[in-house]
């Protein structure tokens, strides 16, 4: 005899930010929590960020390819899918500056939103025949680089992963065609100059964020933070 299905599970809409597009979604249900919450016990970045993407894809019913969206994206829709199936609370903990302290606090995660995303990414002018069309990376481009997040290596290979091509007068040459050697001389050897024309859009791209203060139960430090990333909301 087979077992009854116990709910029918809600749907719900939502806007993709950088495509505008609409899309459905539910919540999580308690197979996709435990993925989820034995992702965030490991600890391992990649394992969290390859369990949300998981999510993502099974909570969307395959309308959604979590692979090929901006990372922003990915922040914001399973901050909504999280709302949707767990609450709007999360209740997290924040380190004091001054005594090292861990400080509970309450983010409502309703109130968290992307800033306003350029319909198309730019064509930088390197030179007067050179130009760049930048891309926003995704979470697959992140994790192929598995040096530090704080090691100069990963700062290039992200700056990288936010190229899609190289328009000369005489061609377009995407980078997902060549080496990362080849595409790491190219990079070194630009001027100062061009290279933060580059960092410039690598550093506006659009991110989850919400500014939290919160005084330490312990000493009394008002600590400000900027959390950012759907890794700090999970």
């Amino acid at each position: 005899m087979a077992l009854p299905k116990l709910n029918d599970v809600p749907m719900y809409s939502m806007i993709v930010p950088s495509t505008k597009k609409e899309f459905k979604y539910r919540p999580f249900l308690v197979r996709e929590q435990k993925v989820l919450l034995l992702a965030y016990e490991s600890q391992d970045r990649t394992q969290i960020i390859n369990a949300i993407l998981e999510c993502i894809n099974s909570c969307t019913n395959g309308e959604i390819d979590s692979n090929k969206l901006p990372m922003f994206d990915i922040d914001y829709i399973f901050t909504q899918i999280r709302t949707k199936s767990v609450g709007e609370k999360a209740e997290l903990n924040l380190r004091c500056n001054k005594c090292d302290e861990m400080t509970p606090f309450t983010v409502d995660l309703s109130q968290i939103s992307i800033p306003e995303v350029q319909s198309k990414t730019p064509l930088i002018e390197l030179t007067e025949d050179i130009k760049v069309q930048m891309r926003y990376p995704t979470y697959k481009d992140v994790m192929s680089n598995t040096t530090s997040t704080e090691d100069k290596e990963f700062a290039i290979k992200f700056v990288l992963s936010c190229i899609q091509s190289v328009q000369t007068p005489e061609e377009n040459i995407d980078l997902k065609d060549e080496t990362l050697e080849e595409k790491t001389k190219f990079i070194e050897s630009l001027t100062n100059e061009q290279f933060e024309k580059i960092n410039k859009f690598v550093n506006d791209i659009p991110k989850l964020t919400q500014t939290i203060n919160v005084k330490c139960e312990k000493c009394g430090e008002q600590n400000s933070r900027v959390m950012e990333g759907v890794e700090n909301f999970f």
